[in-house]
């Protein structure tokens, strides 16, 4: 392995050692570019705390973005220096299992949001349905137990949320074993591409079949709604086909999990499945709460409330969509994009120091400039609010919403979008101490009602990818569940982007009352478009010349 400019060979191998172990590649040299390695937003970050622990600096975000060959990016850190001190040890975390019913608890702002939509609109679902096919075999009564051990060990799976007087509270209740329903899946589904799952064919050509018997289960969960006084808000099957073969499936309510979580949930489950009891500490939820709410009125914190109304001046509060004449069903379907994406905008993220999620970003902005006519436009994106090593690997919901913003002038390229784009990520992800509720209450918006202000579009990224895992010795593979994405439907418009072995996936959905299916479809076609072409593209106008 080469050296560097005031980087020593020792140096830079421990700096490659974090990056093989978080991009999960082996022979990473000098030369190597994180983005042409498969590199991500959510792995970006988890990368720069790993490395800042290693070599004792803090580094943000953006120096991954401006130094992102592993040589130039382990010289810049060197010259930073280490901390002047650090941290201050935590204290010890309470025993699994413990209950505190005099700790006084609360909800994070993302909690409180979920639960308020809730108790204003009783019909409003905000389940997490998960599914994954099972390689190897799990044993039901293991698993059972498994379960048990992972609802004593971790507070958020036995958290009450109690309406008192029109007002809330947070109790914690006894460990509770989780019923596990055992499903008969009968005969196995024949290789039927999964695009039909949903009634479509978009033309791409996954093979992944969701069986009837697994969706039918899904589709009734996500109707029973969740008590959420009960402290009880997962459920969980598996399902057998007559030749063996499983598939898992849990439901789990919004306020105790996200999709950060899903990662930490399938490791703590395949501990509990083999050993009795967890060996070390846990960080409880509460912990989080708590460290948001120290985080409140902090310096650091007026300076992200300062940067984001700075950041919104000016800003429209909505994106205008074409509502239908009359209420149409919510709907989801997929977006047409072609197999080997991901390594045709390999280039375009090397040259210009940009994750695919910000040529996700870009796609849709151009889009909506185009579709609207609009030469400013903003829409939501949630991230994870786990830059902290501490809640690194904390059971729970984490997420926050950040605001992406796009103004164009009529000589703006596709290429002008995307580097304004890759500047309001990383500020995005710069500055996400302060809540999305706290932005508004800040800035104050003009409001409609069933309309989020600046978010009523929404970009999300998944990383399904991440989520395969080994419990209690069988291989679990996510099942991509189009059709349940439309069913609950939040915003107006909801882009989603999975990656899943390697491949770009695109899911759309839409609230049926402020967005029709033919303009949906119309606006995904245009997205799917220049995402298609995007290397291509760059250096097209954004708006049509007058």
């Amino acid at each position: 392995m080469d050296s560097v400019p005031n980087t020593s060979p020792g140096q830079l191998r421990r700096m490659a050692a974090v990056w093989e172990q978080v991009l999960k590649r082996g022979g990473i040299g000098p030369e190597d570019s994180f983005f042409t390695l498969g590199g991500q937003s959510v792995m970006a970050g988890t990368l720069v705390r790993a490395a800042g622990e290693r070599f004792g600096v803090r580094i943000p975000i953006r120096t991954l973005f401006e130094h992102s060959r592993l040589g130039e990016f382990t010289d810049h850190v060197v010259r930073s220096g280490p901390l002047a001190a650090p941290a201050a040890a935590q204290p010890d975390a309470v025993p699994p299992g413990t209950v505190l019913p005099d700790v006084p608890l609360e909800m994070t702002a993302f909690q409180r949001r979920i639960w308020l939509a809730e108790q204003i609109d009783p019909s409003i679902r905000n389940h997490v349905p998960l599914a994954w096919a099972v390689a190897g075999r799990l044993d039901p009564d293991r698993l059972r137990v498994a379960l048990g051990r992972l609802v004593a060990g971790h507070e958020i799976l036995r958290t009450r949320f109690v309406d008192e007087d029109g007002g809330w509270s947070v109790r914690l209740r006894e460990p509770w074993l989780p019923p596990l329903e055992l499903l008969d899946l009968g005969e196995a589904p024949d290789d039927t591409p999964a695009d039909t799952i949903d009634g479509t064919d978009d033309g791409t050509d996954d093979s992944t079949v969701v069986p009837t018997g697994v969706t039918e289960w899904l589709e009734a969960t996500l109707r029973l709604p969740f008590d959420l006084e009960s402290g009880q808000l997962l459920r969980a099957a598996l399902g057998e086909f007559a030749d063996g073969r499983q598939v898992l499936l849990l439901c789990v309510h919004h306020m105790v999990i996200d999709g950060e979580s899903i990662p930490v949930l399938l490791a703590e489950l395949d501990r509990c499945c083999a050993t009795p009891d967890r060996p070390g500490q846990v960080v409880q939820y509460r912990e989080f709460a708590a460290h948001q709410r120290e985080q409140r009125d902090s310096a650091s914190w007026h300076t992200d409330l300062a940067y984001w109304e700075s950041a919104l001046e000016g800003a429209p509060a909505d994106t205008p969509l074409p509502a239908p004449e009359r209420p149409e069903p919510n709907g989801a379907f997929r977006l047409p994009l072609p197999a080997g994406l991901l390594d045709s905008l390999r280039a375009v993220q090397s040259e210009h120091g940009v994750s695919w999620f910000m040529v996700a970003a870009t796609a849709l902005a151009v889009s909506l400039h185009r579709w609207t006519g609009l030469d400013d436009t903003t829409f939501g994106s949630p991230t994870a609010n786990r830059d902290h090593a501490r809640f690194a690997g904390l059971f729970g919901p984490s997420l926050n919403t950040a605001v992406l913003r796009s103004v164009v002038t009529p000589d703006s390229t596709v290429l002008d979008v995307l580097l304004r784009m890759r500047g309001e990520a990383l500020g995005a992800l710069e500055h996400q101490a302060v809540e999305f509720d706290d932005l508004l209450n800040r800035v104050k918006p003009a409001r409609r009602f069933g309309h989020t202000p600046y978010v009523n579009v929404t970009l999300n990224m998944n990383l399904l990818d991440d989520h395969v895992a080994v419990v209690d010795g069988a291989r679990l593979t996510p099942l991509l569940i189009d059709g349940l994405r439309g069913d609950y439907a939040k915003f107006g418009l909801t882009v989603t982007m999975v990656q899943l072995e390697g491949r770009l996936i695109g899911l759309v959905s839409h609230r049926g009352d402020q967005l029709g299916a033919a303009d949906a479809r119309e606006l995904a076609d245009l997205l799917a478009g220049l995402l298609t072409r995007f290397p291509e593209a760059l250096r097209e106008t954004v708006l049509p010349r007058a």
